[in-house]
């Protein structure tokens, strides 16, 4: 699947350790910046960001933790797990623009921890993006649009499913819990960027072999242009 769509930078959310190799395994062409959360090295699950490695070099990257201390691995606020935000700051090897990345797992329970984590993922890239290159926010945020720490990214990044050239393609909503069955009906992943055009975003409802989901949330895509 990742293959056939090929996309030059993916935020992945929930991958264990095993996944995380299985991945590099069947991805040769890409490279990831990221840490396992409980431990900040192989422990626990990843919100890795992989990169098409013939097209970006990683100039700098890191994790944070969406806590009280996000510099070691730690549970933020009213949080049921430790929760992390992995980035990079990528060259584009042909044109030589530089854009920061960051990718994110919300929690799903601690409303405080979520509102507290978009205040502090903006505080963020205030604090890495110095130079005010573009900027990509992508994630399993959790959260439905019109909650308080969507809003939050909202007023501040453009959410790429409003902003797209192209109207949006395929369903809204991006959970369906692996349930062939089921209606999916809450838009919980988004895309957020600022300094970039959004030609065009797409939510992937394909089924491997028209049986199985290959997640339990629809891949969400944007095709982006650097504004200046």
């Amino acid at each position: 699947f990742i293959n056939y769509y090929h996309p030059d930078i993916m935020g992945v959310q929930e991958p264990v350790p095993q996944q995380m190799k299985d991945l590099q395994a069947g991805l040769p062409q890409y490279k990831f910046v990221g840490v396992g959360r409980d431990d900040g090295k192989d422990l626990g699950e990843y919100s890795a960001i992989f990169y098409d490695s013939n097209k970006f070099k990683v100039l700098k990257s890191g994790t944070f933790w969406l806590s009280e201390t996000p510099n070691k691995p730690s549970k933020g606020w009213d949080a049921a797990y430790n929760r992390v935000c992995s980035y990079a700051l990528f060259k584009d090897q042909k044109s030589k623009k530089q854009f920061w990345a960051f990718n994110v797992h919300f929690d799903h329970v601690g409303m405080e921890a979520r509102v507290n984590s978009s205040k502090l993922i903006l505080e963020k890239i205030k604090e890495f993006n110095t130079s005010n290159l573009p900027v990509i926010l992508t994630g399993d945020f959790n959260l439905t649009e019109e909650t308080e720490p969507i809003k939050i990214l909202s007023q501040n990044l453009d959410d790429s499913f409003y902003t797209t050239k192209t109207p949006h393609y395929g369903p809204k909503s991006t959970w369906q819990a692996f349930d062939i069955n089921m209606v999916p009906t809450e838009r919980l992943d988004y895309i957020f960027v600022k300094g970039f055009k959004v030609l065009s975003n797409r939510t992937i409802n394909d089924r491997r072999e028209n049986l199985l989901y290959y997640s339990d949330h629809f891949p969400v895509t944007a095709e982006i242009q650097i504004s200046k």
